[in-house]
């Protein structure tokens, strides 16, 4: 009997997972915490009860905070053909939510019933609501290189002089091709990143405030305005929001 392509992760026991691919798509399923997913294109967060997608092929890797707790479902090559071609973060039915847990319990010896659960998850997934909860990266070499020695300690203080320099391009060039690539300023990026990271701190029991000044602001007040403006709401009203298990569990 084949085993069931499923694997759950728990960030108790912390859940990470390093570069890989699948030959089908994943769908990560997120019960309570925060999912981060990362790409070469681009950094995901995927709250609860959010789902992710990762289509077939797709090097990604992932990790979970705030006490992250779901699971991944891994569809076959012919049952991800006309599923998305790009990965995305989807406010799913209660339906979809159901079909997919249903083929998580359901084993290999029911094909039948598998098929018509992929299905349905195939019809729903095209009612999914996308989140915008992605960052895109810039695919230039230099301008990658220039960002790996600030992405796991960025703040708001980095400039835009001095990426351009580690890149070995002048200011205008970065700033044309960052935002090609991206489609973003590099201010309005960065902010981006800033929030993600600021995400998966307070998630972990970090405070706001300690993690406003980690990342440069002089004020907590600016910076929930940033986060504000980034994702609608305060962080804390954030986590409440896409996560009702996490306050009660903090």
């Amino acid at each position: 009997m084949r085993r069931r392509a499923t694997n759950s992760f728990n960030s108790e026991m912390p859940g990470e997972s390093r570069w890989h691919t699948h030959r089908g798509g994943q769908f990560i399923i997120v019960e309570n915490g925060i999912s981060h997913l990362r790409t070469q294109f681009g950094a995901w967060i995927i709250p609860a009860p959010r789902v992710g997608w990762v289509p077939p092929g797709v090097p990604h890797a992932s990790r979970t905070s705030g006490r992250g707790h779901g699971w991944v479902l891994l569809a076959s090559p012919s049952a991800s053909r006309g599923l998305p071609h790009a990965v995305c973060v989807l406010k799913v039915s209660a339906l979809m939510r159901a079909s997919l847990d249903s083929l998580r319990r359901t084993g290999s010896e029911d094909a039948a019933r598998r098929r018509l659960l992929w299905r349905v998850v195939a019809s729903e997934m095209r009612y999914a609501t996308p989140e915008p909860f992605e960052v895109p990266m810039p695919s230039d070499p230099r301008i990658l290189q220039a960002l790996g020695g600030i992405l796991k300690c960025l703040t708001i203080a980095n400039n835009l002089n001095q990426l351009s320099r580690l890149a070995g391009m002048s200011r205008r060039s970065f700033t044309r091709h960052f935002r090609r690539e991206t489609g973003l300023s590099f201010a309005h990026w960065k902010r981006a990143v800033i929030a993600q990271h600021a995400i998966e701190r307070i998630a972990s029991g970090h405070k706001v405030s300690a993690v406003a000044f980690d990342v440069g602001y002089e004020s907590v007040s600016a910076f929930i305005a940033m986060f504000r403006r980034k994702y609608g709401v305060a962080p804390r009203a954030f986590l409440s929001k896409y996560s009702d298990r996490y306050l009660r569990s903090s």
